[in-house]
């Protein structure tokens, strides 16, 4: 559940157990009655999970809840969600979820057995936006505590824009200067906003998101290396795999033989 999270967004929430869980490279304990909010910000790895362990999943691709983030980009949302990304919540909105979940999987499984595409495709539409309302929810339901930040946010407002705008465009896009441009910064003050606020250089978290995702399609293993690289949009293989090599320590094709025999 806690794997597999990149160019998602979403929340998850605990019905039972707890989990100890890496969160931007701090642990956190996620437990019964509390949402993991999973923003462009957010990076989350499993440390541990109770045997009991259960939850609901409101997780689904980026482009479902890109909307919702651009929305409250200029908001102290996503600073909270990056320093605080569990929140506890009324019992009466965790029933809420419970029957939203519920019917979510109703039409999930209608889509499923349904014949006709343009069924499907409605069904489908029907599951986004149910996805979007509870998440509008959670976070109106949150918002409405928020103290707002002094002017300082601004830098915040800098560095989720910029998270935000990779995750569509790292496949086109793996310039320091192209996103400093974007954020009509100059390179060095832009890469020292980034560097303060996450604690990572822009070109760390370029290079961080553009090999997950090249990780994600090497296990997959429907495309092969080449086919990855222009996916990708390298010139060439060899430019790839010396990419993938620098920022991971192994060869596109040894991590795919590592993955295949783990």
């Amino acid at each position: 559940m806690f794997s597999n999270l990149w160019n998602k967004g979403g929340f998850i929430l605990c019905t039972k157990g707890q989990a100890e869980l890496s969160i931007n490279g701090v642990r956190h304990n996620f437990s019964q009655g509390e949402v993991l909010v999973i923003t462009p910000l957010v990076l989350v790895g499993e440390v541990s999970v109770s045997e009991e362990f259960a939850a609901l999943s409101f997780v689904d691709d980026l482009k479902t809840y890109y909307d919702i983030f651009n929305r409250i980009a200029d908001s102290p949302i996503p600073l909270m969600v990056y320093r605080e990304p569990i929140w506890e919540i009324e019992v009466n909105e965790q029933q809420y979820l419970a029957k939203q979940h519920a019917h979510l999987e109703q039409l999930t499984h209608s889509m499923a057995e349904s014949a006709s595409e343009t069924s499907r495709s409605l069904l489908d539409f029907q599951v986004r936006l149910l996805r979007q309302e509870a998440m509008l929810t959670v976070v109106n339901s949150r918002i409405r505590q928020v103290v707002w930040l002094p002017s300082s946010h601004s830098r915040e407002v800098v560095v989720y824009r910029f998270i935000l705008a990779l995750h569509n465009n790292y496949h086109t896009h793996r310039s320091v200067a192209y996103y400093a441009d974007m954020a009509n910064l100059s390179k060095s003050h832009f890469s020292a906003i980034v560097k303060q606020t996450t604690g990572q250089s822009p070109s760390a978290w370029i290079a961080t998101i553009t090999t997950t995702y090249a990780k994600f399609m090497l296990e997959k293993g429907s495309m092969n290396i080449k086919q990855i690289a222009e996916q990708l949009n390298f010139p060439e293989q060899f430019t790839f795999r010396k990419y993938f090599k620098q920022h991971t320590g192994l060869s596109p094709k040894a991590y795919r033989e590592q993955y295949v025999h783990k």
